[in-house]
C-alpha cells in the first residue's frame, strides 16, 4: 500500500476552517498595524506644527526683547508663511517711571494648516523686560 492511501483524511492538509481563521488572525494584525502607522503619521505631522510655531515664537521673541525699549504699547501680527499668524504685544507693567519702566512681551503661534484630525495648533510666550 502506498503511504498515501495509509494516512488518514485528517492528516492530509489543513481544513477550511483552520485557514479561514488564519487568514483572519492575519487581517486582524495587519488592521491593527496599519492603524498604528496612521497614528504616528499624525504625531509626526502635529509635532512638526509645533516646532515649527515655537521656532517662530522665539524668533519674534528675541527680535522684540533686541529693540530699543519703547514708550508706548506695541500689538501687532504677521504670517511668515501660509498657514501660520503671528501676533505679539509689548505692554507698559506696572506705574513704573524711567529709566525703571518694566514691559510684558507676549508672543502667540497659531498653525491653522493641521489636518482636521489635528486642528489649530497654538504656542504663546511671555517674558518681561526692564528698561
Amino acid at each position: 500500500m502506498s503511504e498515501r492511501k495509509r494516512r488518514s483524511s485528517s492528516q492530509l492538509g489543513m481544513s477550511l476552517i483552520e485557514v479561514l481563521l488564519a487568514v483572519a488572525f492575519l487581517a486582524v494584525a495587519l488592521v491593527a498595524l496599519l492603524s498604528m502607522l496612521t497614528q504616528g503619521s499624525v504625531s509626526v505631522v502635529a509635532g512638526g506644527g509645533q516646532s515649527k510655531a515655537t521656532a517662530y515664537a522665539r524668533q519674534m521673541m528675541e527680535q522684540l526683547r533686541n529693540q530699543p525699549f519703547t514708550t508706548g504699547p506695541v500689538n501687532s501680527t504677521d504670517t511668515p508663511e501660509a498657514g501660520i499668524t503671528r501676533a505679539w504685544s509689548v505692554v507698559q507693567t506696572g506705574a513704573t517711571a524711567a529709566p525703571n519702566r518694566l514691559v510684558t512681551i507676549q508672543v502667540s503661534v497659531q498653525v491653522n494648516r493641521a489636518t482636521g484630525t489635528l486642528g489649530a495648533q497654538n504656542i504663546t510666550l511671555t517674558t518681561m523686560r526692564a528698561e
